[in-house]
């Protein structure tokens, strides 16, 4: 039985070297979605958030349950967490209005517009591939852009490069989508809206799903 958690460990490679030394090939999975779901639960403790007790109720149901049915289980209240938690930070974050002047919808185009200038304007990483844009003529030169953020980064900060350089990837796609006035897939405007709230392995877990997802939407349209 796992005894030491997550947060036991001062890196996510250390965490995962110990799941992998020490748990049998079985019981990794839910090691791994129990870690994810301490992170979550850590992000609720920072933003001075109570853990919805339903969910609390169902952690409880998951822990009864047997291999592979509770990393399954696990794994999709992950999920539900995420979900629920982007939600709530982005209506938080989302200024009210008036019931008596109510705003008509933005399309797809204004709605993308909006998140490229909040992007560009709170994540300091999407910020730093909108100077770097601005100060060079070829912004096809990828090597460019690696020593810029390594310069502004340094080089010990792996995890915060490469976040930078998808951020860059984010912008490419999204302007695909801004050009085509095509609609976001389904909460991937508020996925992308916090993205630089999240902390640790989650980050960019959640930066390559978002990319993953945005991609598959262009390339369904291409092909249809």
């Amino acid at each position: 039985m796992m005894t030491r958690t997550r947060s036991d460990f001062d890196s996510h490679d250390d965490w995962l070297a110990h799941i992998l030394d020490e748990l049998p090939v079985p019981e990794q999975g839910y090691a791994l979605a129990s870690g994810r779901m301490e992170l979550f639960r850590s992000f609720y403790r920072m933003q001075g958030l109570p853990f919805p007790a339903e969910f609390a109720k169902d952690l409880d149901h998951i822990e009864m349950l047997h291999t592979p049915e509770r990393t399954t289980a696990l794994e999709s209240l992950n999920d539900v967490v995420l979900r629920t938690l982007t939600r709530h930070l982005f209506n938080r974050a989302r200024p009210t209005s008036s019931e008596a002047d109510p705003q008509p919808p933005a399309s797809a185009r204004e709605q993308i517009g909006q998140l490229l200038s909040h992007l560009a304007e709170k994540n300091p990483y999407f910020a730093l591939w909108v100077a770097y844009k601005r100060s060079v003529t070829d912004h096809s030169i990828s090597e460019d852009w690696d020593r810029y953020i390594v310069q502004e980064l340094g080089d010990e900060s792996p995890d915060e490069i490469a976040f930078a350089q998808a951020m860059a990837e984010l912008d490419r796609i999204l302007g695909i989508f801004r050009d085509q006035s095509r609609a976001l897939p389904g909460l991937s405007f508020e996925r992308i809206w916090f993205l630089h709230y999240l902390r640790g392995p989650e980050r960019m877990a959640q930066t390559r799903a978002v990319l993953g997802m945005l991609t598959a939407e262009l390339t369904a349209c291409t092909s249809a």
